[in-house]
């Protein structure tokens, strides 16, 4: 019995000899286990799955091995760059657009909105200067000389004296002076060292400590109030003329379908016939517009010019007799009316009136400004533009 236990304890311990054995004959000998055995740590270190390495005299198996890495190395590399992250791209995007546009917007304002300020106010303190009657000679000749180029912006501007135009002037002025704050505040700001999406962040939380939220609110509610008091008092005056283009525009419209309709589709793919109606009564809307202000424009040439020609008239008197001139009694000491203030105030109408229909013959009736005092007057002609759409749509 003992002999048979002894036997029992010595047959596994025999076998793991031999299975130690067996391992050590298939990994090699000492200094080869050791090269192994850095090759293992080496691969751990790298962050790739346990590979394990063969011996220098095996050229296939590193070989393979190497290649194996490789594949592995591009497969993270491949996958680290195309995870998705919940939308990233669009945001980006968005904020390339909004940062490209905030940019172009304060760069535009610091190279523009400085020396706009700067005029106007010289302007207004030039004219707070002169006595009134030189401002008004002045704005009498422009109505005598220009009346017709802009009808709708004299009349916006006369409108404004009676619908607030001191609470529109500061507002204006507020807007102008928050919007030079932010100017000034973004002007130190560097932007090679920041990507885009930073520079926006940084410009944003600029603009959010700079500017008075509550200011450019009552700006803005006291500039669409006026507005709102300008347009009603535009619609009423020229009731007319939105009749008359509306008239004619149902008139165009009509012909239009019946000349125009036909062979435009036989020119064009069925697929698009369904926009030859609403194009062609935009056109019409558009040509009805055109001729109703052109009529318009010629009648507010001719009376603003004797408005303005009578205007300029007084004011002038008004001055001589200041300094004492009589003009063998013509000029009254007071500031009553007489016939010479008429004489010559339909006298430099009638020429205002017959230089704007002389011009405007030439150029068809366009009512346009000469090159280049257009180069001057372009934002009173988008102004004026601006207004009439507004109030004929």
């Amino acid at each position: 019995m003992p002999r048979m236990l002894a036997i029992s304890l010595w047959i596994p311990l025999l076998c793991i000899l031999n299975s130690f054995s067996i391992a050590d004959a298939s990994i090699g000998p000492i200094d080869r286990r050791s090269q192994l055995f850095r090759n293992n740590k080496s691969h751990s270190s790298n962050n790739i799955p346990f590979v394990v390495a063969a011996p220098k005299d095996i050229p296939e198996s590193s070989a393979s091995s190497e290649t194996s890495k490789s594949k592995i190395d591009a497969t993270l590399t491949k996958y680290h760059h195309h995870v998705p992250r919940g939308g990233q791209d669009k945001i980006d995007g968005v904020i390339r657009v909004v940062g490209t546009v905030t940019q172009t917007l304060i760069s535009c304002g610091r190279a523009i909105l400085p020396p706009i300020f700067a005029c106007v106010k010289g302007i207004v303190n030039f004219y707070r200067a002169l006595p009134i009657d030189a401002v008004i000679a002045q704005v009498g000749l422009v109505y005598c000389f220009a009346g017709g180029y802009y009808p709708t912006l004299f009349s916006s501007l006369e409108a404004a004296r009676h619908c607030g135009w001191e609470i529109a002037v500061e507002a204006v002025k507020d807007l102008t002076d928050e919007a030079i704050k932010v100017i000034d505040a973004t002007a130190d700001l560097p932007r090679d060292a920041f990507e885009r999406k930073e520079i926006f962040l940084q410009q944003t939380n600029i603009v959010l400590k700079t500017v008075d939220p509550m200011k450019i609110n009552q700006a803005a509610a006291a500039l669409y109030t006026t507005w709102l008091g300008i347009s009603t008092v535009l619609e009423k005056e020229y009731a007319r003329v939105i009749n008359l283009s509306m008239t004619l525009a149902g008139f165009f419209e009509r012909i239009a379908h019946f000349i125009l309709e036909p062979p435009v589709k036989m020119c064009i793919s069925q697929d698009y016939h369904k926009w030859v109606p609403v194009v062609i009564g935009w056109i019409a809307k558009a040509a009805a517009m055109n001729i109703a202000w052109r009529i318009q424009r010629v009648l507010t040439a001719s009376t603003s010019a004797m408005v303005g020609g009578v205007m300029f008239a007084r004011a002038l008197f008004r001055m001589i007799s200041r300094k004492g001139f009589r003009l063998f009694g013509l000029i009254r000491e007071d500031d009553t009316e007489s016939p010479l203030d008429e004489i010559v105030g339909f006298t430099v109408g009638g020429f205002g009136f017959w230089t704007q229909i002389q011009t405007q013959y030439k150029n068809g009736f366009t009512f346009e400004v000469p090159f280049p005092f257009n180069l001057i007057t372009w934002p009173m002609d988008w102004a004026e533009r601006w207004i009439q759409w507004q109030i004929t749509k």
